[in-house]
């Protein structure tokens, strides 16, 4: 596979460093759209898509990953953690559409796939029309912070747990031995349902540790598995969802936290969509039904 990789210029009015952004390139970007991958988090880095390089350059899709700022290999800005007023949709918008102008894809066209914030990021972007942009694959994502959190707390109870863990998460005691237990066990059940779980996902843990944290954590090192923090508390993609133009692809996993009660909103809302449902997998759909998930994709995007 034909591989380059560099970094962006991307500067930020209220950073006086220049920031950049880190990518790598796999096949001929400047002769076919390309599909761009916007990695989840915010902080898992690319890495964990990779493997979708090998099938999609196959088929003949060539591929764009980078690692948004604050994390991986692009700048971290240690400068604004825990500075909500910085980190938001506006920012890492911005740092998109830098990569599409530097990249000059106006003209040639590239599609974007977004696998959970990701794909929050991607239906923003999306609803935004931007010039050039053909196609738009949603993954293991939500619409709407609210739709979440309430989904999410009735399958935190179905564990079960009692009503001491739903309070710890609400007073973000995230900390608390018990909570970290369960949240445990929901991540075996719908995050990764892969026994064990697969090496790749380690550095997901490892780049979110030492990306910058972009919502205040009161001393807490843990997050809460309910409730979206920082400038996603308010998130709602569900009365934009109209203004998305480009044909659309839904994936989900059965057994994904962000399951169909979640996606469903965007298959009502975007004008031309398609969606799939993965009956093996869980959030980590690419990992656990690798051979569909990239036919899923492939046909979609040819």
């Amino acid at each position: 596979m034909s591989n380059t990789e560099g970094t962006i210029p991307f500067s930020i009015p209220s950073v006086q460093e220049q920031c950049f952004t880190w990518y790598r390139t796999i096949g001929d970007i400047n002769k076919i759209p390309p599909l761009i991958l916007i990695h989840g988090g915010p902080g898992t880095g690319s890495d964990y898509h990779l493997h979708l390089a090998e099938p999609l350059e196959a088929a003949g899709i060539p591929c764009i990953f980078y690692d948004q700022v604050g994390c991986g290999r692009s700048s971290l800005i240690r400068e604004k953690a825990e500075d909500e007023s910085f980190w938001g949709f506006d920012l890492f918008c911005a740092e998109l559409d830098n990569l599409v102008d530097h990249f000059e894809l106006r003209k040639v066209g590239f599609s974007i796939y977004g696998h959970s914030w990701g794909g929050m990021l991607a239906s923003i972007y999306a609803g935004q029309k931007p010039a050039g942009l053909h196609k738009l694959v949603i993954a293991n994502s939500i619409p709407s912070a609210a739709l979440s959190a309430k989904e999410s707390e009735r399958l935190f109870r179905l564990l079960p747990v009692d009503d001491a863990i739903i309070q710890m998460d609400a007073d973000g005691d995230y900390d608390n031995p018990a909570y970290l237990e369960a949240g445990y066990r929901f991540m075996k059940k719908h995050f990764c349902i892969l026994e064990p779980w697969p090496a790749v996902l380690a550095g997901i843990r490892a780049s979110r540790e030492s990306s910058t944290t972009m919502w205040k954590t009161n001393g807490k090192k843990g997050i809460s598995l309910i409730r979206q923090p920082g400038f996603m508390h308010d998130y709602d993609a569900i009365k934009t969802a109209g203004s998305i133009e480009v044909p659309a692809l839904l994936l989900t996993g059965r057994y994904d936290k962000n399951n169909e009660a979640i996606m469903s909103p965007w298959f009502k809302s975007i004008p031309r969509v398609k969606w799939a449902v993965l009956e093996k997998s869980s959030h980590m759909a690419a990992l656990e039904e690798p051979a569909r998930y990239a036919g899923l994709l492939t046909d979609f995007l040819l």
